[in-house]
């Protein structure tokens, strides 16, 4: 074998190694955040109470159902995306960013 070719196979053998020992560090510096994120499920919160609120207190039945069916809608297509939805009078306590907040 010429030195040129020993030198071409040595530098493709160290790319590979140095590939695969890259992939197993990171491998292993990911896997357990990885293995908490696939354990957690996300949670958010529907302020119901904020709903019936928001409605004038003469509005008719249609409105009231109206309304409610729509917040159901959203829980659901939020439930559909993976989120547990919880409602708002159900919680005890909860950091603020989880609540789902209707723009006006």
């Amino acid at each position: 074998m010429s030195p040129k070719t020993v030198w071409f196979v040595a530098i493709l053998f160290f790319t590979g190694l140095s590939s695969l020992g890259g992939y197993y560090a990171t491998s292993r510096t990911l896997a357990e955040p990885l293995r908490k994120l696939s354990m957690t499920t996300p949670v958010l919160v529907l302020d119901r109470a904020a709903l019936v609120k928001s409605l004038p207190p003469e509005a008719p039945p249609e409105v009231i159902r109206k309304a409610m069916d729509e917040w159901r809608q959203k829980a659901d297509q939020l439930a559909r995306a993976g989120y547990l939805v919880i409602d708002s009078g159900m919680v005890v306590a909860a950091p603020w960013d989880i609540y789902v907040r209707s723009d006006p």
